[in-house]
């Protein structure tokens, strides 16, 4: 494997390799070069490339994803209803504009 680009934080991506080790899913190299694309992809889209490493290792995840927004301690009436994003953004907007026209 060649090394890593500048933008990987060597200690974040140690941990990473490390616990996938623990794991028992070792990574190949054909697996880093595809890690660190997908990590490059998650980086280009606004994620800080350390803490998708640490979200990872520090939840035991084989793989890289978005960093997940923690929502524990957040009032009932925050979360996210069934009616998913655009419906709840479209319910919110539509309260707003009747909250503005009273």
């Amino acid at each position: 494997m060649a090394d890593l680009p500048d933008w990987v934080p060597s200690e974040a991506w140690a941990g990473y390799v490390e616990m996938r080790k623990k794991i028992r899913k070792p990574m190949t190299d054909r697996a880093i070069t595809l890690a660190v694309n997908t990590l490059d992809k998650l980086r280009l889209d606004g994620n800080d490339p350390g803490v998708v490493l640490d979200q990872s290792t520090l939840n035991a995840w084989q793989g890289l994803f978005a960093v997940r927004v923690e929502r524990r301690g957040l009032p009932r009436n925050n979360a996210l209803s069934a009616l998913g994003a655009r419906g709840q953004a479209t319910a919110n907007n539509a309260q707003d504009w009747l909250e503005e026209s009273a």
